[in-house]
């Protein structure tokens, strides 16, 4: 099911504001539970309106934690969580130990992830 749904989401081509590294995360969350974790952010449409967002919301990690408000904590399948190495990317749990994030080109599987936060 997480991975049918990665696959919907996280092959279209990248875009950013639409289809990036956090939207597309945020879209599979959306399916998977009905929750937006974006919605405040949605319609950015270029590079430079995710930076200024970002940076409005006092940096990456003051971003995070307003786009994760509301969520637990840890580790879920189908839940959230952010890459354990630069350059910081949200991801979408398919299985423990398996999470999956946009790339230019598709999307990546990765055997490890920092925080996390689910439904």
């Amino acid at each position: 099911m997480v991975m049918a749904e990665v696959e919907a989401v996280m092959a279209r081509p990248f875009v950013w504001g639409a289809c990036d590294c956090v939207s597309a995360a945020c879209d599979v969350f959306l399916r998977l539970w009905g929750i937006d974790p974006l919605a405040r952010w949605r319609g950015l449409e270029t590079r430079a309106d995710v930076v200024r967002a970002i940076r409005a919301e006092g940096g990456t990690d003051a971003a995070l934690t307003r786009l994760t408000a509301g969520l637990r904590p840890g580790h879920a399948i189908g839940g959230l969580a952010v890459t354990a190495t630069a350059p910081r990317s949200l991801l979408i749990c398919i299985q423990p130990g398996l999470w999956a994030g946009k790339t230019r080109r598709g999307f990546a599987l990765l055997r490890a992830a920092e925080r996390g936060w689910h439904a």
